[in-house]
């Protein structure tokens, strides 16, 4: 009974998860660039480019213009790039992978209750497994239409999955198993950098429970030798290779997150509280309220000793939440890395309401599962409902027109290069055309150094103005039939609703 429910919630969760990827448009924050250096990976997978060519001069410190891209780091790319390289290049390739494992993610989920919860594990894994497999925001990560996309489903997978081996270590005191989990620690940071660590400090508790300090310690030295094995050969080799870059993404656009809001994300310190509904779904005074009671019940469970795993699960939440919240730039998508721990928080909460259905308090306790399965079948059938034919993030052009235009100027021989494009859409025009893309107007001075070194010229153009947004520099006998006007349509059909939220 219970392998086929847990059959069924997975399938369930992979059929949201694929529908929600399955959509004929590169969303541009953050899901563009990311699926543009994937695609050239394909080509040279230890060497992540953005612009495969530079034609005109442009800063390489800055990460939308850089020809090499060492903005995020490289796992998550190389596996969006193995979906491009195993399925061609249309847009559910390179989000396969994080369908298939965030839907392994769900197995996990149960895997763990079974290690951290005890009698009541089974319960308990399939709450938590349900709460999971219909999660609003890691759907909307899958689907690409949201920041940070591919790169934090993979890490939330490998965070998740250091957590599990280390507890599995804890339990049965194995090297084997720490040194498994210490590796998953090491791909944790070549997809999330440090943020990975919370896979190493949430099991802590239970490590010192189970196997005392020096227990503890000889586990972690296995695993130290593994993370350092995994984790060290990237930093080392982009360091030796392009140290002022890697310094910079580092140095200067990394720490700089702490102190200044970068790209105006600044919000305050209760920001992620308030937007713990849009992130979880349903009903906003159910996620708040059950989210409560379900932070008491462990903290009074934990300070009693009754179960260092709720220890585990309040590491795994506070710590994140606690360290966003203090730093000035506050991105929406940050805490997704809690939302496993949140999920086996309320499955630990639903087992002990199952538990008391037949006791004294079995009227509070069925309105409490009755009110948890309202609230999960409501938010399974938002995600249902949600329509992700429309592009987001987008004003300018129509989206499959675009696309269009841009697959047949693939077509095209010979050096190109397309300019002027509009709605922050150059990473896509890049990977769908394979030419060099810019958002400037051109000049005519550029233009006219384009065509004498034997490019062909391309300038996109807003159908509507009827040709008004040529520069008049470019009307001129001189350029007339050297260079190639392309009008798109507006967007004939614009998602009015915040990606946040669709």
């Amino acid at each position: 009974m219970t392998r086929a429910a847990l059959g069924l919630i997975i399938l369930f969760g992979f059929a949201l998860r694929f529908r929600a990827a399955d959509h004929p448009y590169i969303s541009q924050w953050d899901e563009a660039y990311h699926a543009l250096v994937a695609k050239n990976l394909t080509a040279h997978p230890l060497e992540p480019t953005l612009y495969e060519e530079k034609v005109l001069p442009a800063d390489d410190f800055d990460w939308t213009k850089t020809r090499v891209w060492l903005h995020k780091p490289p796992l998550p790319l190389w596996l969006m790039s193995a979906g491009i390289a195993a399925f061609g290049e249309g847009e559910l390739s390179f989000r396969l992978p994080a369908v298939v494992l965030d839907t392994l993610a769900i197995l996990l989920i149960f895997l763990l209750a079974g290690e951290l919860f005890g009698a009541a594990r089974r319960p308990a894994g399939l709450f938590a497994a349900a709460f999971y497999a219909v999660n609003p925001l890691m759907i909307r990560l899958v689907s690409g239409r949201i920041p940070n996309d591919s790169v934090f489903v993979v890490a939330v997978f490998f965070i998740l999955l250091t957590v599990l081996l280390f507890v599995v270590s804890a339990r049965r005191n194995s090297r084997l198993f720490s040194a498994a989990a210490g590796a998953s620690l090491g791909l944790g940071t070549l997809c999330i950098s440090a943020v990975a660590l919370l896979g190493l400090a949430a099991p802590l508790p239970l490590l010192l429970s189970a196997r005392g300090v020096r227990g503890t310690v000889r586990l972690l030295a296995v695993a130290f030798v593994a993370f350092v094995a995994v984790a060290l050969p990237w930093p080392w080799y982009c360091q030796s290779r392009w140290p002022e870059l890697w310094r910079h993404e580092f140095a200067g656009h990394v720490l700089n997150h702490l102190d200044k809001p970068i790209d105006g994300h600044a919000h305050a310190w209760w920001w992620y509280l308030k937007i713990l509904p849009v992130q979880y779904g349903g009903s906003a005074l159910f996620i708040w309220a059950s989210a409560g009671a379900a932070l008491a019940y462990a903290l009074r469970q934990a300070s009693l000793g009754k179960n260092p795993g709720l220890a585990t699960l309040l590491c795994w939440i506070l710590l994140p939440y606690l360290f966003f919240s203090s730093i000035t730039t506050k991105i929406y998508s940050y805490v997704c890395v809690v939302t496993p721990a949140v999920c086996l928080l309320w499955g630990c909460a639903a087992a002990a309401l199952w538990a008391a259905r037949g006791g004294r308090f079995r009227t509070a306790a069925l309105a409490g599962l009755i009110a948890a399965g309202a609230q999960t079948s409501f938010v399974a059938s938002e995600r249902i409902r949600a329509d992700y034919s429309t592009c987001p993030w987008n004003e300018l052009y129509d989206y499959p027109a675009f696309r269009r235009v841009m697959f047949k100027l693939r077509e095209v021989s010979g050096p190109k290069v397309l300019l002027n494009v509009g709605d922050s859409k150059s990473p896509q025009a890049m990977y769908y055309s394979g030419a060099p893309s810019y958002p400037d107007a051109p000049t005519a001075a550029v233009v006219r150094g384009l065509l004498g070194r034997g490019y062909r010229v391309f300038v996109l153009l807003e159908e509507e103005k009827r040709g008004g947004d040529v520069p008049p520099a470019l009307k001129t006998a001189e350029f007339r039939g050297k260079i190639y006007f392309i009008p798109v349509p507006s967007p004939l059909a614009v998602d009015r609703n915040h990606p946040y939220e669709a």
